[in-house]
């Protein structure tokens, strides 16, 4: 039996241009993250998400993803990207009040220095106009170096008042 516990949760009380996780201890197997977000964004139809571990910037993340959007269906791959793109954020200048996107993270063997650290995940919103976007990915962060540090950010919103994110750790029984 796994033991999921809780870490952390961030609940914005105002916009943020970020948010991030920071001093993750290394007790747990694996983390996880679940997130209800939304971008302040005013045009557009997403804002796409940007994550990144340890405030590495440089080109050390690779993903593949698939995109569903009502009856269009496409996949993509990144091999040198400076982010983990997860999906997208609902955004004010094209969806209703209401509408958040969802996602959650696995991030796997997160503190095995003897290995890149694998991610996956989903992304989920419900879309007023096209019934659901849906993207399930994987990705990889060629560093060896534990993850101590999580950042969320956006292509050119901010995240809006009432996301939030919580910080999961599991670990076998």
């Amino acid at each position: 039996m796994a033991v999921i516990e809780a870490i952390a949760t961030t609940y914005l009380e105002a916009d943020a241009a970020t948010v991030t996780f920071s001093g993750i201890p290394a007790t747990y197997e694996h983390l996880q993250i679940h997130a209800s977000a939304r971008s302040n964004k005013t045009s557009s139809f997403l804002d796409t998400i940007y994550v990144q571990f340890n405030g590495d910037t440089a080109s050390n993340y690779s993903q593949h993803n698939m995109n569903a959007n009502g009856t269009s269906l496409y996949t993509g791959m990144d091999a040198g990207a400076s982010t983990v793109n997860p999906g997208y954020a609902a955004v004010d200048g094209a969806q209703s009040a209401a509408e958040y996107s969802v996602f959650v993270i696995d991030i796997l063997d997160y503190a095995n220095t003897n290995k890149n650290t694998s991610v996956q995940g989903v992304n989920v919103l419900g879309l007023t106009y096209t019934s659901v976007y849906l993207r399930p990915f994987s990705a990889s962060w060629r560093n060896t170096a534990a993850v101590t540090s999580i950042l969320f950010d956006l292509s050119s919103g901010s995240w809006k008042r009432g996301s939030e994110f919580t910080l999961y750790g599991l670990n076998s029984a």
